[in-house]
């Protein structure tokens, strides 16, 4: 969970910075393009993306040393 909350306020924190720093907003799109299923009388579409930014990795590892530091 706190791993989780590390990825989030990281990922927030470099979307915020990109201005300032602009290579903690760069990172890699993983996911799934649109997937459409047409059933006559309704459609459905899918679309699972996840943005792996370098604040976020940042924002996991200082939450990883918090974490641990806090089990200790």
């Amino acid at each position: 969970m706190i791993l989780l909350i590390g990825l989030i306020f990281g990922s927030l924190l470099g979307h915020i910075l990109r201005d300032v720093v602009p290579i903690l907003d760069e990172g890699l799109k993983v996911g799934f393009e649109q997937l459409t299923l047409n059933l006559y009388l309704f459609d459905i579409s899918f679309s699972i993306n996840l943005r792996i930014t370098f604040a976020a990795i940042i924002g996991m590892l200082i939450s990883f040393l918090i974490a641990d530091f806090i089990r200790k």
